[in-house]
C-alpha cells in the first residue's frame, strides 16, 4: 500500500467521533494513512494504522494562518521523511499554497492531489467580515492557480467545483466523487415526522450570507402561514450577519416561528432529521453539501437552489425540489407547494433515499480514493 498524507484546514473535535473514526478506518484499508489537520487541542497519536497530527486551532484567524506557515515550513517535511510519504492530498487549493511550494522544492518525487470541496475563491469572503475583500479574492485566485497547476491530479466533489478548476486549467486531469458521508448512521433512524400540527423546516449549516438562511425567513414572511416554523442549526462565524438575521426575524414578526439551536452533536442532528418535514439549503455557493446527502438518506424531502453542483444529486420532483437562486417568490412558492402536497413530497424523499443508498456508499468512497491513488502514482 502507498504511504499517503492528507493535509487539511479542517478542524476536528477530539476525541474523534465514530463518524470520523470510521472514515479513517476505511481509508487505512487502501493506504498507509497519515493526517495533518487542526483540532481543539494539540495531539499526535495513532488510530489503528493511521498516524494523526493535530495542531490546536485558536479563535485568532491571524494566529491560525501563522500556524499554517510554521507547520508548512517545519513539520510537513519531517512527516514526509519519517513516514516515507509517496502521495500528498491537499483538501484545499488556497491554504495549501506554501506546503505545495515546500513539497515541490524538497520532495520532487512525491505525487500531489489537490481536492476542491467548495468555492475556494468566494467562500471566505461570504463567511467572514473581511476588511479588504477584493484583495483577498485576488490573492486566493493567485494561490489556488499555483497549487492547481502544480498538482498531479485534481479531486472535485461536484460538477461546480470541477467547473471552477476548469476555469484555471483546461487540461488538468480531474476525478470527481463526493465527500465522505456515513449513510449507515442515518438510513435506519426512526422516522417520527408528520404534518398534523406544525410544518417544520430545517436549515443546517454555517449561518452566513453564503448559506443564505435569511431567504427562508423572507419566504415565510411572504407565505404568512401560521403552521410553518424554521429551525436554524449551525455555527455563527459572522456575528454581523447573525444580528441582521435576528433583526429580519423581529421585523417580520416571526420571533415565535424561528428557533436557533447553534452547533449540535451528531445524535441531535439525527434526531432533527427524524422529525422535520423539509430541509432547505438556499446556498448560492456550494460544493456538494453533506447535509443534502444526510437528509436524503433519512428520506427527508430537500429543497435547494439551482446553483451549479446541486443538480448532481437533486432532480426537481424526483429526488428533491429546486428553486431559483436568490428568488424569494420562487422559494415561497416551492415551500407552499411541498406543504400542500406533502404526500407527494414524502414519496420524493423515499425516491431520494433509494437513489443515494444505491449510488453512494463508504465502499464507493474507498474505491474512488484507491483509484485516484493508483492513477496519480502511475504518472
Amino acid at each position: 500500500m502507498r504511504n499517503v498524507l492528507f493535509i487539511a484546514p479542517t478542524t476536528y473535535k477530539l476525541p474523534l467521533d465514530n463518524n470520523m473514526t470510521k472514515k479513517f478506518e476505511y481509508l487505512s484499508q487502501i493506504c498507509n494513512l497519515n493526517v495533518v489537520a487542526f483540532a481543539n487541542e494539540k495531539k499526535e497519536y495513532k488510530l489503528g494504522n493511521t498516524n494523526l497530527y493535530f495542531y490546536k486551532k485558536t479563535s485568532s484567524r491571524f494566529y491560525n494562518y501563522l500556524k499554517i506557515i510554521i507547520v508548512s515550513l517545519f513539520s510537513i517535511s519531517k512527516i514526509i521523511n519519517r513516514n516515507r510519504i509517496e502521495i500528498v492530498s491537499f483538501q484545499d487549493p488556497v491554504s495549501s499554497f506554501l506546503s505545495m511550494f515546500i513539497i515541490k522544492l524538497r520532495h520532487k518525487k512525491v505525487k500531489v492531489i489537490v481536492e476542491t470541496h467548495g468555492d475556494f475563491i468566494e467562500t471566505l469572503n461570504l463567511e467572514k467580515n473581511l476588511i479588504f475583500p477584493k484583495f483577498y479574492k485576488s490573492l486566493f485566485k493567485k494561490l489556488s492557480t499555483y497549487t492547481i497547476q502544480k498538482s498531479d491530479i485534481i479531486r472535485a466533489v461536484s460538477s461546480s467545483t470541477e467547473d471552477q478548476v476548469r476555469k484555471i486549467s483546461k487540461t488538468k486531469e480531474i476525478v470527481r466523487f463526493p465527500a465522505w458521508v456515513d449513510f449507515d448512521d442515518f438510513k435506519d433512524i426512526e422516522i417520527v415526522r408528520n404534518k398534523k400540527q406544525m410544518f417544520q423546516i430545517l436549515f443546517i449549516g454555517s449561518v452566513t450570507d453564503r448559506k443564505k438562511p435569511h431567504l427562508i425567513i423572507e419566504a415565510m414572511s411572504l407565505l404568512k402561514k401560521e403552521n410553518i416554523e424554521l429551525l436554524i442549526v449551525g455555527p455563527t462565524p459572522n456575528l454581523k450577519y447573525l444580528e441582521s438575521l435576528k433583526s429580519l426575524i423581529v421585523k417580520n414578526e416571526l420571533k415565535e416561528k424561528v428557533k436557533f439551536f447553534g452547533e449540535v452533536n451528531r445524535e441531535e442532528v439525527k434526531s432533527l432529521y427524524s422529525k422535520i418535514n423539509l430541509m432547505i439549503l438556499p446556498s448560492v455557493s456550494e460544493g456538494l453539501a453533506r447535509v443534502i446527502f444526510e437528509s436524503q438518506a433519512t428520506a427527508c424531502p430537500v429543497l435547494v437552489t439551482d446553483a451549479p453542483g446541486m443538480g448532481d444529486i437533486v432532480i426537481d420532483g424526483q429526488t428533491g425540489y429546486v428553486f431559483e437562486s436568490n428568488n424569494i417568490v420562487s422559494l415561497s412558492e416551492k415551500i407552499n407547494y411541498i406543504e400542500e402536497n406533502y404526500n407527494e413530497a414524502v414519496h420524493v424523499g423515499r425516491n431520494a433515499k433509494e437513489f443515494i443508498l444505491n449510488n453512494y456508499s463508504a465502499e464507493n468512497f474507498k474505491f474512488s480514493f484507491k483509484k485516484i491513488f493508483d492513477t496519480v502514482y502511475s504518472k
